[in-house]
């Protein structure tokens, strides 16, 4: 795991800018990845959760359930990010 890049994604979490960190993270991710709608409003205990998580990641990135938590965390902001919208599709696409 990047240590560096983790430190990065806490302090996007930190800030609140949950897609942005959601985007770091994808290229950390396994290919399947899940999309499920999301909520409007985060809740403050699953973000707090996720901070936790991506602190334990920075203090032992080569830790063995370093991935794991990655993943989780990645799963965890797409499930606090709203559905993307219909007319974000691409070009081309119906």
């Amino acid at each position: 795991m990047d240590g560096a890049k983790i430190q990065q994604v806490l302090k996007l979490v930190e800030a609140g800018k949950l897609d942005e960190a959601a985007r770091l993270l994808a290229p950390m991710v396994g290919k399947k990845r899940l999309v499920r709608g999301g909520r409007a409003t985060p809740e403050l205990e699953e973000i707090d959760e996720v901070k936790e998580w991506l602190r334990t990641v920075v203090a032992d990135p080569d830790a063995t359930d370093a991935r794991f938590l990655v993943e989780r965390t990645y799963y965890k902001l797409r499930s606090q990010l709203p559905p993307p919208e219909r007319s974000a599709r691409k070009p081309g696409k119906t």
